[in-house]
């Protein structure tokens, strides 16, 4: 599988140093970045080559070890998705951090342009002069990067949204261990068994009523309903939960910010 997601990567590589869907792309970036993934990808490949004798061990055992609960069994797998993934971590790393310097360079520069600057020990842009020189070096690198953006922006893309479907694999599989250990097992199993041990109130029937005679009523207990159970006995674990907003989310993956969505309770956060 590991060889085959490789083959894949390589093949997408070759795909975006052509002419992808038709875009014009920088020939010599494309050429430099086509040629220096594919060197990262058969290094994974001889790391997983390493390790192929002993993946059928690692997949008896964990097999065999899915008798210590299914969220075991679920995070090994979770796991076992991030091994399998390796390459594309590593191609959405590298064309992260490119994306992300490019993205800082030109921000620079566009104050640089509007005679600003960012000062680092005050955490915030002042006004500052520059003289010839400093603005004419400036114009020529804001060009060079304008017009390599493209291509960068290309391959970050594409390898983001394949890191992305990776991160949405392992969150599905994150999301179902914390519901599993959350949820009332025992409580519910008692309300579908002997409903009656988990009482909501009671109610109260008329058995005879007839004059001259004393009121007879039936008391009978008001069980929960299932999803009160589930609300009142579920256990509050949050052992893995978002880490940032749906907008803050968005800025990292626009600024090419390595985004790591779900962070454990124990991480304290930024």
């Amino acid at each position: 599988i590991c060889q085959h997601v490789a083959k894949e990567l390589v093949e997408l590589l070759q795909w975006l140093m052509g002419a992808p869907a038709g875009l014009k792309m920088n020939r010599a970036l494309d050429q430099v970045l086509g040629r220096l993934l594919p060197v990262s990808s058969s290094t994974s490949g001889c790391y997983i080559h390493l390790m192929s004798p002993f993946i059928e061990t690692i997949l008896w055992y964990g097999g065999l070890s899915a008798c210590l609960g299914l969220t075991f069994a679920l995070s090994l797998l979770s796991d076992m998705v991030a091994l399998l993934t390796f390459h594309i971590y590593c191609f959405y790393v590298y064309g992260a951090r490119l994306y992300c310097l490019k993205i800082s360079g030109l921000s620079s520069l566009w104050r640089l342009f509007r005679g600003k600057k960012w000062n680092v020990l005050r955490q915030r842009v002042d006004s500052c002069s520059y003289d010839l020189d400093q603005l004419f070096i400036g114009t020529l690198l804001f060009t060079i990067l304008l017009f390599l953006l493209p291509t960068t922006a290309l391959y970050y893309l594409v390898f983001t949204l394949l890191r992305l479907v990776v991160v949405m694999l392992q969150g599905v599989l994150h999301l179902s261990v914390d519901v599993i250990n959350s949820f009332p097992m025992f409580a519910f199993g008692l309300r579908v068994l002997r409903p009656y041990r988990l009482a909501e109130g009671v109610k109260f029937r008329v058995l005879c009523e007839e004059p001259g005679t004393a009121l007879h009523l039936l008391m009978e207990i008001n069980p929960l309903g299932c999803s009160s159970v589930v609300q009142t006995y579920r256990i509050p674990t949050y052992s893995c939960y978002p880490k940032d907003s749906w907008a803050a989310l968005v800025k990292k993956l626009f600024v090419g910010e390595l985004i790591y969505p779900w962070r454990h309770k124990s991480t304290k956060s930024d």
